[in-house]
């Protein structure tokens, strides 16, 4: 459901952004539908976010059981993809992979919202809050960008039957595990992520298993 929840609201967000654009900063309308892009914005990092959680979770305690849970529940969702990883391949994950890099990016946009913390606004510091504000508005810019992609990363990175057997989130290992459950918008985005997924497996070919 969530990762179904978080499709569905990427494809509202880039639809209204799309719209967005279109529309002149001086027409009564731009100010309504900027509020609904910001507030469209949040929804794919949130879902995809409870999607990762439940899906690791799950994962892990269908292949491992409650004891490998108990000792990496108090680790963030990247520390838990890094310990499944290396439990299910014999060696560590690549931490410059793609799956990675937007596990990590989509768990930075995540907590950002989870956890923000309201700033105090003075005159003499309003240069160096507005230049924050616009890291971290490129940081929540990415996580929407990784929301999607981690999830089918993260599916493709198992890439054996796991996903198939357990129907924990869609196999993407054929175009018809997978072809009806995403929104046609986001077929490009699945695309993606099966190249990236491809190069990262035929680099961790080219390198001994850890020991």
């Amino acid at each position: 459901m969530y990762f179904r929840m978080c499709a569905n609201s990427l494809v509202r967000y880039r639809a209204l952004a799309n719209s967005l654009n279109t529309i002149h900063e001086l027409d009564p309308k731009y100010e309504l539908i900027f509020e609904q892009v910001e507030e469209a914005a949040v929804d794919p990092v949130i879902y995809a976010g409870m999607c990762l959680e439940a899906t690791l979770y799950d994962l892990s305690a269908c292949l491992f059981g409650e004891e490998f849970i108990s000792h990496t529940d108090r680790l963030d969702p990247a520390g838990k993809f890094f310990n499944l990883a290396m439990l299910v391949d014999k060696r560590e994950p690549d931490r410059s992979s793609a799956t990675y890099q937007y596990i990590q990016e989509l768990i930075t946009a995540r907590n950002k919202l989870v956890h923000h913390k309201s700033q105090a606004m003075h005159d003499d510091q309003l240069l160096q809050i507005m230049a924050q504000s616009d890291k971290d508005h490129q940081k929540h810019i990415r996580g929407i960008t990784a929301s999607f992609r981690a999830l089918v990363l993260l599916s493709l990175y198992f890439d054996g039957n796991i996903f198939e057997e357990l129907k924990i989130i869609p196999s993407f290992k054929k175009t018809e595990y997978w072809e009806s459950l995403v929104p046609h918008e986001l077929h490009n985005d699945v695309a993606w992520c099966i190249q990236a997924s491809k190069a990262e497996r035929e680099r961790s070919n080219d390198q001994p298993p850890a020991i």
